[in-house]
């Protein structure tokens, strides 16, 4: 496989207009693809001093040499090697709970003190548990944060609850300021754990995310800037077709007159809704039959992707109305927009997107900077939810260079 990826890439680098956003994914996909190193197993031991981190298993060592060997023609994006955790941590669930969390920590092998960069990876579906961070697969996105800590940054991914250790529970999608507890948590947990390995951080803190990730992202940051000053102070944020304007959303998604491509993943914020927030209507009072009997079984292939089809007149009804006063305050808890940050926010968003559309990115953009806060909003023209990543990697990769 990484013969086959370095000859590839060799060979696409020699071509006429050979775009960077095409390397970057094929560097990411090479980098996914490299196996572990050498493997150190946890001692098991538990630390009576640590209140967040429980375990943290050495998966494997990569050395400068060895990348540069291995991604020949792209050898000057190298900087250093690295080492991959999978850790664990204590936190709470969506019901306060106690619970262990899991993810992903890549340490870069640089002397002196190191920036740290929280990713957020989006949607997982429960079908793709094994692209969570603590597995250390093959997933895109952590390929991305492998190459965010071969250019020197402490590269930290959660899981989220739902995932890895805690895969039992359900995952409260789309409750973003849920999520981001957990996500700070880790933070916590990372902490402990570079303090126990002598880990120095440089006090510079980027944040990072994509789609789910990207709102869960900002959640954490406006968390850690209003409810959590001095822990974790973010420098700077890079953003990617999140939903931050869920209210908008959620009137998109009901009053839309055609099918909806990805109404799969709008029926699942709602039933996480109506259970996080405790509303715990039946699904027969959102969604018309036979799709309620098949959402809860888990069959949700042949449902209708229209939503006058797809959701019962009497929700419909209420939903328009005003008249469903709980649902509509969860939506809202999940608006993200409508604050002024204190560091500097860079938002992105493809024109083309029709799986988030563009208004979250512009609603927060035009709200914060009208608020006075250091916003950019880079509008990909022409790109959709996917193809905009590689937009996104840029300009993630531009302001890393320009903040560190």
């Amino acid at each position: 496989m990484l013969l086959v990826a370095d000859l590839l890439l060799a060979g696409l680098l020699k071509r006429k207009g050979m775009k960077l956003h095409t390397v970057i994914f094929l560097l990411l996909l090479t980098l996914s693809c490299r196996s572990a190193g050498v493997i150190v197993a946890n001692d098991g031991v538990p630390n009576i001093k640590d209140k967040w981190l429980v375990s943290a298993e050495a998966k494997g060592q990569f050395t400068a040499e060895e990348l540069k060997k291995t991604y020949g023609p792209l050898a000057a994006s190298i900087k250093n090697g690295y080492s991959a955790y999978s850790i664990t941590y204590n936190t709470t669930n969506e019901d306060n709970q106690p619970v262990v969390a899991s993810g992903a920590v890549l340490v870069p092998d640089v002397k002196g003190p190191v920036p740290l960069l929280n990713y957020n990876h989006g949607t997982l579906f429960p079908a793709q548990e094994k692209n969570a961070p603590s597995y250390l697969g093959n997933s895109f996105e952590l390929g991305i944060g492998k190459m965010l800590s071969a250019t020197g940054y402490l590269v930290v991914l959660p899981d989220y609850t739902g995932y890895g250790s805690t895969k039992n529970e359900k995952h409260p999608y789309g409750a973003y300021r849920v999520v981001a507890r957990t996500v700070i948590d880790m933070l916590r947990a990372v902490k402990e754990f570079c303090d126990k390995n002598n880990i120095v951080l440089s006090g510079k803190n980027f944040f990072s995310g994509w789609s789910e990730g990207a709102a869960v992202t900002l959640a954490t940051v406006q968390s850690l800037e209003q409810d959590h000053k001095g822990e974790f102070t973010p420098t700077a944020t890079v953003l990617n077709a999140g939903p931050y304007y869920t209210s908008r959303f959620a009137d998109y998604v009901v009053e839309s007159e055609r099918p909806l491509t990805y109404i799969r993943s709008y029926i699942w914020i709602l039933q996480a809704y109506n259970r996080v927030y405790h509303i715990n209507k039946p699904l027969t009072y959102y969604f018309n039959e036979p799709a309620a009997t098949a959402i809860a079984e888990g069959k949700d292939g042949d449902i209708p992707r229209d939503p006058q089809l797809l959701f019962t007149k009497t929700f419909l009804d209420n939903y328009k109305a005003g008249r469903d006063t709980a649902l509509k305050n969860a939506i809202l808890d999940n608006d993200l927009w409508n604050w002024k940050p204190e560091s500097k926010i860079v938002f992105c968003h493809g024109d083309k997107d029709e799986y988030v559309p563009i208004f979250n990115s512009e609603k927060a953009y035009n709200t914060m900077k009208e608020k006075g806060a250091d916003v950019t909003l880079n509008v990909f023209k022409g790109q959709t939810h996917a193809s905009g990543v590689f937009n996104f990697m840029q300009v993630l990769m531009s302001t890393l260079m320009s903040a560190n």
